[in-house]
């Protein structure tokens, strides 16, 4: 898988402004239930297991369901948006403010890119991109 990271990251370096780093974060395959916990700090009631599918948790960790196997466009796709989290993470300053749905949005975008050169359907639509970006306005 670290091959496919690697070729991952060299999109992201070509396609964003961020700087791309040559090292892999680590990855984690765990049971969607444990993903949850991980996700929501214990307090899994606030996850739905079925539809997280994975999660970067900004200790160059991204965690992926067991299932995960990086073989399809999609889950690879999947692992992309990942890593442009780990990326995005590692080009922020400590002190920098941030806010999630900006993040998020250009993850999304990012990854809508990519599929569109893969022949996949974007997985989120112009206007829910907006509105992620909106709530971050003052």
């Amino acid at each position: 898988m670290g091959e496919l990271m690697f070729s991952l990251l060299l999109w992201i370096g070509d396609n964003s402004q961020h700087d791309i780093f040559l090292k892999l974060p680590n990855i984690s395959q765990v049971e969607p239930q444990n993903m949850c916990r991980q996700y929501t700090r214990g307090n899994s009631y606030q996850c739905d297991p079925e539809k997280l599918i994975g999660f970067y948790d900004k200790a160059d960790t991204i965690f992926l369901n067991l299932d995960f196997t990086a073989e399809t466009l999609n889950e690879q796709s999947q692992l992309l948006h990942e890593l442009i989290h780990f990326v995005q993470w590692e080009n922020m300053s400590p002190s920098e403010n941030y806010c999630l749905g900006e993040v998020e949005a250009e993850a999304y975008r990012l990854q809508n890119r990519w599929r569109a050169q893969h022949n996949l359907k974007p997985v989120s639509d112009e206007f829910t991109l907006m509105m992620l970006a909106a709530s971050c306005e003052d």
